[in-house]
C-alpha cells in the first residue's frame, strides 16, 4: 500500500455498485451465492407468510454476506476485488470483521460507543452517531461488523442484530492486539442462529436496522 495513497471508507453508492456488479455482471455467481446462503441459513421467513420487514431483513443479510464473505474463487470476495481495483479501500477491507459485542459505554454527545468483542474481549471505540444514541442497545449483545481507517473504527455492515437477553461483560483484554478476527463464517452463522428456521435464537427479541442497499435473494 502506497504511503501516499489516502485510505477511506466506501460510500453507500459504491457498495450498491459492487452488489449490482455481482447480480448483473456475474449472474451465475449471484445464483451460486444465493443457493449457498439459502441452504446455509434456511430462513424462517420462507416457511410462512412472511412480512415485508422479514423479507427485507433476509435481503439485508444476504447483501452483507455476499459483499464481505462470499468467495468468488481463490478467497477473493467482492469487497476484496473492489479494493484491488481501488487500493484506497484496502485498509477498510483488511480491518473489517463481524463479531458479537457487549455495549460497554455510549457517548451520545460525541457519537462514540465502546464495544467489547465476546470472542477476544478486546475493546473497540466505534464512531457512529446512531449506534451511540440507540438506548435499546445498552443491554444485551450486539452483532455487527466494524472496520478501521487510520485510527477510526466505524460500523461497516448494514445488519445489526441485537439480543436483549441479560449478559454480563467479561473483563477487557488487549491480548489479541486490538484488530479483531476475520472469520467469514461468523456472520452467516449468527444469521442462521437468529433468522434460520432451525436457528437457536430465532425466538429471541431482536432489532435490526432496515436500509436500502440490499440485493434481493
Amino acid at each position: 500500500m502506497s504511503a501516499h495513497l489516502k485510505q477511506r471508507f466506501p460510500s453507500d453508492e459504491e457498495i450498491i455498485e459492487i452488489l449490482d456488479d455481482i447480480k448483473y455482471g456475474t449472474p451465475y455467481l449471484f445464483e451460486v451465492a444465493r443457493d449457498i446462503f439459502q441452504e446455509t441459513v434456511d430462513p424462517a421467513a420462507y416457511h410462512h407468510q412472511a412480512s415485508r420487514e422479514e423479507l427485507i431483513q433476509i435481503n439485508m443479510a444476504f447483501s452483507e454476506w455476499s459483499l464481505f464473505d462470499f468467495d468468488l474463487g481463490d478467497e477473493m470476495t467482492p469487497i476484496k476485488r473492489a479494493a484491488r481495483r481501488d487500493p484506497s479501500l484496502k485498509e477498510f477491507v483488511d480491518t473489517q470483521f463481524y463479531s458479537i459485542f457487549w455495549v460497554i459505554k455510549q457517548d451520545r454527545e460525541r457519537g462514540l460507543t465502546r464495544l467489547r468483542d465476546v470472542v477476544t474481549c478486546e475493546d473497540f471505540v466505534v464512531h457512529d452517531k446512531l449506534l451511540a444514541k440507540n438506548e435499546r442497545w445498552e443491554q444485551g449483545l450486539l452483532g455487527t461488523r466494524i472496520a478501521r481507517v487510520g485510527s477510526e473504527w466505524r460500523q461497516a455492515g448494514q445488519v445489526h442484530l441485537h439480543d436483549n437477553a441479560e449478559s454480563r461483560p467479561l473483563p477487557h483484554s488487549d491480548a489479541a492486539g486490538g484488530t479483531g478476527i476475520q472469520n467469514r463464517s461468523a456472520f452467516i452463522g449468527h444469521v442462521q442462529s437468529v433468522l434460520g428456521f432451525d436457528g437457536m435464537y430465532n425466538d429471541s427479541l431482536l432489532d435490526s436496522e432496515i436500509i436500502d442497499t440490499c440485493v434481493a435473494v
